[in-house]
């Protein structure tokens, strides 16, 4: 769905980023150490969950994803 908004729209994928979730229906922050005991309580609900990324600390507030795409900063 994305692809093709993104074709159809022209929008570089910079801005798809910043403008949709890109799919994703709802992200939890938790410690490393929580992670698969949360993704296991979502299994018995039958709903995928899997971890999407990390958080580290940072001077400046900044926002990188890196994926087959590229690597976007904000």
């Amino acid at each position: 769905l994305f692809d093709m908004i993104r074709k159809e729209s022209g929008t570089d994928w910079q801005e798809m980023y910043k403008v949709f979730n890109m799919g994703h229906r709802m992200e939890i922050y938790c410690n490393e150490k929580d992670a698969a005991s949360l993704i296991a309580i979502a299994s018995s609900f039958n709903v995928e969950a899997k971890i999407i990324g990390r958080c580290e600390s940072s001077e400046v507030k900044k926002l990188t994803i890196i994926n087959e795409e590229g690597t976007f900063t904000y």
